[in-house]
Formats: structure tokens, C-alpha cells, sequence
């Protein structure tokens, strides 16, 4: 799926309204903005899956490519900045979190922020690169992160913040969830029957092999290596990540997260 049309969903109207100021200024400065984090999760799982979300949220996330720290201040520079964070931001009624990405990036692929805190930025110029095209209220269009991409930014968002929350571990196993269901269950069907098979016809464990393949497909092979070296062959980090994903049973945590694994890995040749 590369688009979808939520222009009439009035529950995305306190969302389309914030995306716009900053949409327009970013357009005027040659810009390109990605919507990510819990907005872009409920988007496409509201209204493409039609599922509801555990975990809510009362903030944006955009991603922003940027040629340097420059672009980053001129849209930035005229936005209300109440909590003085440097990537926090009010538009309208809503908190939004501006991420740079792109010429801002270090070799390995995290940024610095002013006030010296690193943040790893992997995976966000190949979700902007397989974004969903989302049409929302009020006349205006956006790239949204897709569940692929979503999944592999959430797990470098919890190897990096772990220790502080698992926010990121819940958002995950609700990602990895739901590519079995709505369309997605049509698909593993339709078009994915020899993962449904190989998985003795459990769609949940059948959908998350095949996102982690899909995952897998975005990225190249040096960061396919971070990835898969760093946390998925880690059994301690891989024990602790379905710990923190919640919902019921442990052990049906960590069959998602091989069911991921395997996908991820048979798409990257390892």
C-alpha cells in the first residue's frame, strides 16, 4: 500500500490542522516532512486496518530531511517552543516533535542535539523512502511511516530507551499484530499461503514473518547488520523486548519476535 485516503476522518482533524502549518513552511523551504512515532501508528492502523491502538497519544512526531542544521532552524525558528526542548514544538493544540534526518546524520547514522543528547536516526530516511501517502482532512496530503518501517524504528527507539519505558516494546507487538489482520489477513492468504503453512496456520506469528521480510527490504546491508547483530540473534535483549511488550503471555511475545527474526533474516540472506 502506498496510499491511503483518510480525508474524512474527522478524528485526524486536530492532527491535519497541526501538519499544516508546518507542511506549508516546509514546502516554501524545500523541505520534505514524514509523519512517525504513535501518530503514523494510529493512522494506518485505524484507518487502513481498523483496528483501535492499546497506547495512546497527544502528540505529533514528524521526521524532517534536511541538507543540514540550518533547515532545521528556518522551519523551526518561528514555531512556539513553550517547554524549551529543542525538538518540541506547539502548533495549534497539539505538542509536535520535529527529527531531523538526513544531512544532519553522523557516520553512524545518530545526530546531536544542542543540548549534546544523541538520538540514533536509523531507519528514517528508508521509511521516508517507502512512506504511505496519506490524504487527511483539510485539504492536505502526508508521508506516513509504514508499519514495516514503523516496526524497525520501534525497535531501535527500545534498544535505545529500554531503561526508561516500554512504550516503544508496546507499540511494537501491536505493530507486529496487526499485520495479520484486516487487509493484511487477505494477503497472507491470497498471497503469502507458504508463510501460513510453514506457521501450521497461525496467522499472528505467519503476519509478523512477513513484515520482518518486508522490514528487511528497506534497509540496506550495513544497517540490516546493526539491526539484526544488535538485537534480533541477541537472546538476552530478544527475552527482555517481549517482557516489555505486555498483552498476555510471554512466550507469545517471543514467537512474534522469531516469527520477525525469521522474516528479517531470510529477506537479508542471512
Amino acid at each position: 500500500m502506498n496510499y491511503l485516503d483518510a480525508s474524512t476522518a474527522s478524528d485526524l482533524c486536530p492532527v491535519a490542522a497541526a501538519l499544516r502549518g508546518i507542511q506549508t513552511r516546509a514546502i516554501d523551504l524545500g523541505i520534505d516532512i514524514m509523519v512517525v512515532g504513535a501518530t503514523a501508528r494510529d493512522i494506518l492502523l485505524q484507518h487502513h486496518v481498523g483496528l483501535t491502538p492499546e497506547r495512546a497519544t497527544a502528540d505529533v512526531d514528524v521526521a524532517i530531511a534536511v541538507s543540514g542544521w540550518e533547515d532545521f532552524d528556518a522551519l523551526t525558528g518561528p514555531l512556539d517552543n513553550p517547554s524549551k526542548r529543542s525538538h518540541e514544538f506547539r502548533v495549534g493544540d497539539m505538542t509536535v516533535d520535529i527529527i531531523p534526518f538526513g544531512g544532519v546524520e553522523n557516520a553512524d547514522r545518530t545526530i546531536l542535539w544542542p543540548d549534546e543528547h544523541r538520538m540514533n536516526v536509523l531507519g528514517f530516511a528508508e521509511a521516508m523512502a517507502s512512506a504511505v501517502h496519506v490524504a487527511l482532512p483539510l485539504q492536505i496530503e502526508v508521508a506516513v511511516a509504514s508499519l514495516p518501517a514503523q516496526s524497525l524504528l520501534k525497535l531501535i527507539a527500545w534498544r535505545d530507551r529500554r531503561f526508561i519505558g516500554r512504550k516503544d516494546a508496546v507499540d511494537l507487538r501491536t505493530i507486529l499484530l496487526a499485520y495479520h489482520r484486516g487487509p493484511y489477513h487477505d494477503a497472507l492468504y491470497d498471497d503469502h499461503f507458504d508463510l501460513l503453512e510453514k506457521r501450521d496456520f497461525v496467522p499472528d506469528t505467519a503476519g509478523a514473518e512477513r513484515i520482518g521480510s518486508d522490514a528487511a527490504a528497506l534497509v540496506g546491508e550495513a544497517d540490516r547488520a546493526v539491526v539484526r547483530d544488535t538485537l534480533l540473534l541477541r537472546d538476552d535483549l530478544m527475552g527482555a523486548l517481549a517482557g516489555d511488550m505486555g498483552g498476555g503471555r510471554i512466550a507469545d511475545n517471543r514467537s512474534l519476535l522469531e516469527a520477525y527474526r525469521d522474516g528479517f533474516a531470510m529477506a537479508a540472506g542471512s
